[in-house]
């Protein structure tokens, strides 16, 4: 038997990548969909930023993944540490299936063709989604305003999303990259959990595996949101580590024993400190 069915559940609960309609149905969630919409409408560029392990990355495929394929043509790209202009068009060119020119500047000119011929003549917006860009070098986020430079500055053929940390606003911030900055048509910093939202959290992640019954004890639930600190990341490794312990305990609630036992295994990160005192 497998912990989670020990639970009655019918796959594990809490995954790192849940499917578009099991993802929970944050207010940050509902905003980003309306500013979404607003992006598509014109063709502008929105800066999406949180703190490490707010679901920036599942908020977006969420959102991405129900746009109408008739309609747009997502190209999704995870940005790296070393990532040049050139690279950004070489990886861009590799999703829009272009041959790959040795030149940078005929693989710009290839990339900047096909995304028009992809609007004008096929009716499909490419919806550009960068993500992991506080990795962007201020040099890269300069080349972005010929990415979106049309027709005389006067329209885009796309749509341009940036999600990234916290750092990202920062960069954004730099006197050098006021020209593009003024080209963000809308920026959001999606919040933390509230006090309120992890108890409900947890119910609608378990409920999406089968199971309805209350499984976290009140105080169980308040350990949760003090160690998750509003992170559903570090939420979902919580709930894990506790039921694991509890799958261990042949117990099926969470309570405080349980919690404690989680947590101590989850703070595998500190030094063990052996008999004697001094750190292994």
């Amino acid at each position: 038997m497998n912990w989670w069915q020990y639970f009655g559940a019918r796959r594990a609960p809490f995954p790192r990548d849940p499917a578009p309609e099991a993802v929970f149905p944050t207010p940050a969630l509902a905003e980003c969909r309306a500013r979404l919409d607003h992006i598509l409408a014109e063709r502008g560029v929105w800066v999406l930023t949180g703190e490490s392990g707010l679901g920036k990355t599942t908020l977006m495929r969420t959102l991405v993944q129900a746009l109408n394929p008739n309609q747009y043509h997502p190209l999704y790209l995870a940005v790296a540490e070393d990532w040049t202009t050139r690279t950004l068009y070489r990886q861009l060119a590799y999703d829009l299936n272009l041959p790959i020119p040795h030149r940078p500047l005929e693989t710009q000119r290839a990339v900047r063709q096909a995304l028009w011929t992809e609007t004008t003549q096929h009716g499909r917006l490419p919806v550009i989604v960068l993500d992991e860009s506080h990795w962007l070098a201020p040099a890269v986020l300069q080349a972005l305003r010929t990415l979106v430079n049309f027709a005389m500055d006067t329209t885009a053929p796309l749509a341009l999303i940036l999600v990234g940390h916290t750092e990202l606003r920062h960069k954004l911030a730099l006197q050098p990259l006021e020209a593009f900055r003024e080209r963000v048509t809308m920026a959001f910093h999606v919040p933390p959990f509230t006090a309120a939202e992890p108890a409900d959290y947890l119910i609608h992640q378990l409920r999406q595996v089968g199971i309805d019954r209350p499984v976290f004890t009140d105080a169980a639930v308040n350990a949760a949101h003090e160690w998750a600190q509003g992170r559903p990341r570090r939420l979902n490794a919580w709930a894990r580590a506790c039921l694991l312990a509890a799958f261990v305990a042949q117990q099926t609630v969470i309570d405080d024993g349980i919690v404690a036992t989680a947590q101590a295994e989850l703070q595998w990160t500190q030094p063990l400190t052996p008999k004697g005192g001094r750190p292994a």
